[in-house]
């Protein structure tokens, strides 16, 4: 969506952006990603005007099933992860999703193993949000400046609770939610087989060429592109 320039535009895109979310959401929940609560709050930075736009989906109990909207200053919330540029994001999704949020209680980080999830994100594994009483945003500058080394993360567990999940575009993160939901799961399906392994020589930059990350990934030089040489020497 292009910048906002005058109110008719603003409400233009407010309403394409309440379409998006309400698509996302039937989606996410019609997949069985989404747990029973249908926990699904979007926040979405408007571009070219300082507001943030929030979607907030109702629960199965509450007899309305309209999203409530309400736009906030962006400037305003000083502790938002949407200030982290590193992250190169306009999106979060706040979601309780069944196996992001098994990982969530176990309070350990979770890595990403599965193919499909993987070849759209150049990080390799999700923190956990151990230390509550800290900003998201926090946690994850903190994470970014004692490690530039790795990419940056794409979402930070909720410890004992769901997950913040961010990209671009209400659609495209939430479609980061099924596919890292999903990976979550195959991976927990996996322990009953020996558990999920690391990827095989070549896997890594076959995914990443698919969706033109292999460039970008040898930035990094640590467990990512470490791991593609690595595989690549062998």
């Amino acid at each position: 969506m292009s910048e906002i320039v005058t109110d008719s535009d603003l409400i233009k895109y407010v309403e394409q952006a309440k379409a998006d979310a309400l698509h996302s959401f039937n989606f996410l929940k019609e997949t069985g990603t989404l747990s029973a609560t249908w926990t699904y709050h979007i926040t979405h930075k408007i571009p070219g005007q300082d507001k943030l736009l929030n979607i907030r989906f109702p629960w199965p109990w509450e007899r309305s099933r309209d999203p409530v909207v309400s736009i906030d200053t962006f400037s305003e919330k000083k502790d938002h992860i949407l200030h982290e540029s590193r992250i190169d994001a306009d999106t979060v999704i706040h979601a309780h999703t069944p196996y992001l949020a098994a990982w969530s209680l176990a309070q350990i980080n979770f890595p990403i193993l599965y193919v499909a999830a993987q070849r759209y994100l150049l990080a390799r594994e999700i923190p956990n949000h151990l230390d509550r009483t800290r900003s998201v945003l926090s946690i994850i500058s903190e994470r970014l400046d004692q490690h530039p080394e790795l990419a940056p993360p794409p979402a930070l567990l909720e410890s004992n609770g769901g997950a913040n999940i961010w990209g671009k575009g209400i659609i495209g993160t939430s479609q980061l939610v099924l596919l890292i939901e999903e990976a979550a799961r195959f991976q927990s399906l996996a322990e009953q087989v020996g558990g999920a392994k690391e990827y095989t020589p070549g896997a890594l930059e076959v995914q990443w060429k698919r969706t033109g990350l292999v460039e970008k990934a040898k930035q990094y030089s640590g467990r990512f592109i470490a791991d593609l040489l690595k595989q690549k020497a062998a």
